[in-house]
């Protein structure tokens, strides 16, 4: 059966907003079978950076774009954060020049107040890293990912058996050795969009979507009953060879095939909510800068239990006032500066012209 869609999948740019959400999700605390979550948030980010990846740009192109979108951001909220910090530990002074240098240089030890922002500098390495190699075929470009990722599987076995005492490609500064073995994925997401898309516009939305549903509960099923490590890439692990992230492909290939065709159909009957998650997509980089803020400030003042009341409090605050700071950000003129996209009119004006 052929199903015609409107050539924007809204649903994709929901799963996106989805993506930022579980990274909040995911630094909010600990939760029992927290690897059901942990296998497959971080890879779920990179892979839909690569999904979006546009074959054929300069390197300097590339490069400019970074620069405007993530670098520029990054150095922006590096400053904000460091008055952050300075305000919050006033009179520590030796805690404040640790943080800052922490902070601004990256690496392993990198301070909490800069809880996601390797993401960033990551993401912006791994995109400059494929466009480099781009020029030298689909062959090299996967080779060079695949060696990124067994070194990291090797290096990081060698801190857990006591022979390195940090992960080299994670004591790098800003971490951007890690974005060696992360371009693999976002060389899965170019795939998963090559290979998924044209199925979403050919195929009935039930059929994908029941495909795309059994995919995430089998790989999950897999991940609950079995012994197979979660990620953590920002120690430079990459969970069970071979299997964490063929299950973090899994799952994020029927993520995408729901929110291509279920999602992305209920949205395009509502004009309103299409803006909506339109204006929450631009607001990433500023919601995985302020919710670090957030989660540390309530670990600081009292929020900071193990209990299920404090994380499910934790994850509504950060969630909530990250989105919003995010969307007011976007209607000033900090809008390109700390989000990196252009400016949009203020919301209510948007909500009137619906």
């Amino acid at each position: 059966m052929t199903t015609t869609r409107p050539a924007r999948n809204v649903g994709i740019d929901l799963l996106r907003v989805f993506s930022i959400i579980m990274v909040v999700v995911g630094h909010a605390g600990y939760f029992p079978n927290a690897e059901l979550l942990t296998i497959w948030r971080m890879p779920l980010f990179f892979m839909l950076s690569g999904f979006f990846f546009t074959p054929g740009r300069t390197l300097f192109s590339e490069f400019s774009r970074r620069w405007d979108t993530l670098i520029v951001p990054y150095l922006a909220w590096s400053v904000i954060i460091s008055v952050w910090l300075i305000v919050a530990e006033w009179g520590q002074h030796d805690v404040i020049l640790d943080h800052l240098h922490t902070g601004w240089s990256g690496g392993a030890r990198q301070s909490i107040f800069w809880m996601a922002a390797w993401f960033i500098t990551t993401l912006a390495g791994a995109t400059l890293l494929r466009r480099f190699l781009e020029p030298l075929g689909s062959a090299v470009v996967w080779t060079v990912a695949i060696l990124g990722v067994l070194t990291s599987y090797a290096c990081y076995r060698l801190v857990i058996n006591g022979v390195f005492e940090t992960h080299p490609l994670v004591e790098t500064p800003l971490r951007l050795g890690l974005a060696w073995p992360v371009m693999f994925y976002l060389l899965v997401g170019e795939q998963l969009r090559k290979l998924l898309m044209p199925l979403v516009r050919r195929y009935s939305s039930h059929v994908l979507a029941t495909l795309g549903l059994a995919l995430v509960v089998t790989a999950l099923g897999i991940t609950y009953a079995t012994e197979v490590r979660a990620h953590y890439i920002q120690v430079g692990d990459f969970g069970t060879i071979l299997l964490t992230p063929l299950i973090a492909t899994v799952v994020t290939a029927g993520f995408i095939l729901i929110f291509a065709t279920w999602v992305n159909d209920g949205l395009q009957k509502f004009p309103t909510a299409q803006a909506s998650v339109s204006r929450l997509v631009r607001t990433g980089t500023a919601v995985v800068f302020f919710h670090g803020l957030v989660l540390v400030w309530m670990h600081q003042n009292g929020f900071g239990d193990d209990s299920l009341t404090h994380l499910l409090l934790r994850m509504g605050v950060a969630l909530v006032i990250s989105f919003i700071v995010g969307l007011l950000i976007n209607t000033t003129p900090a809008a390109r500066l700390l989000s990196g996209a252009p400016r949009e009119s203020g919301l209510l004006r948007s909500r009137i012209k619906v």
